[in-house]
């Protein structure tokens, strides 16, 4: 199982959001500052968040994610937000392997299965689910989980990041049971997005091993000392 920390990319700094509001702290003035500690721990792959791409419509970090690759050939790096194929092209001429589509890049037509076809192994796609059901921003239909992800699936899909919304709508407070339970229905990776936030949660690691959970994206808990890499990597090196 992979454990796949999240760093957030802006102005060229690793940084982090503190508590509930927008408010970005740098937490490396140089990325590789803060990959370096994980990857020495065993670290396999990242997911990077281009923070200044959300308003500039197009990616700007590409420079940092270079350095990275550069300096950590071996280490695979996802793309998180990734909504037009021009910025697919730029993040991996960077050294990016996996790109995550967003629900723009979803909701277009014919898209999804056009850039598997002319990028595959390299596409992603992140999902947002309650109950079992998943709704795009913007739209008011409502998908059955499991039978997105098989299309998905079908049309070349690498693999899949979800994020399961408990009722009360903390998504940081999310769980695995949802994502251990979509990677019994499909024979492509699922990523849960966060439901770690200490070591005391990695018995439920058990059961994702069991659920074929093939990893799990952890930020906040790095960020603000409720986990240990090193111990956690140890911990799941196994499942």
């Amino acid at each position: 199982m992979l454990l796949i920390p999240v760093m957030e990319l802006k102005s060229g700094h690793s940084v982090h959001t503190e508590g509930s509001g927008d408010d970005k702290v740098i937490v490396s003035e140089d990325p590789l500052e803060t990959v370096t500690p994980w990857v020495e721990a065993g670290c396999k792959r990242i997911h990077i968040v281009d923070v200044d791409a959300v308003l500039s419509k197009h990616p700007v970090n590409t420079h940092r994610v270079a350095e990275i690759h550069k300096a950590f050939p071996d280490l695979e790096i996802q793309i998180g937000g990734i909504s037009r194929e021009q910025d697919i092209l730029v993040w991996l001429d960077a050294g990016a392997k996996y790109m995550v589509m967003n629900s723009r890049a979803i909701n277009r037509p014919h898209f999804i299965v056009d850039m598997c076809i002319e990028y595959p192994g390299a596409i992603m796609v992140a999902l947002d689910s309650h109950s079992g059901l998943v709704r795009f921003k913007g739209h008011q239909t409502e998908h059955n989980l499991v039978e997105l992800a098989k299309e998905f699936e079908d049309e070349g899909v690498q693999g899949l990041i979800l994020t399961d919304i408990p009722d009360e709508g903390h998504v940081n407070n999310c769980n695995i049971t949802a994502s251990c339970e979509l990677a019994n229905e499909v024979d492509i990776p699922v990523i849960a997005n966060g439901g770690i936030a200490d070591l005391s949660d990695f018995e439920a690691l058990q059961k994702a091993h069991e659920d074929r959970l093939s990893g799990i994206t952890i930020g906040r808990p790095l960020y603000n000392q409720h986990l240990d890499f090193k111990k956690a990597q140890d911990l799941i090196v196994n499942l």
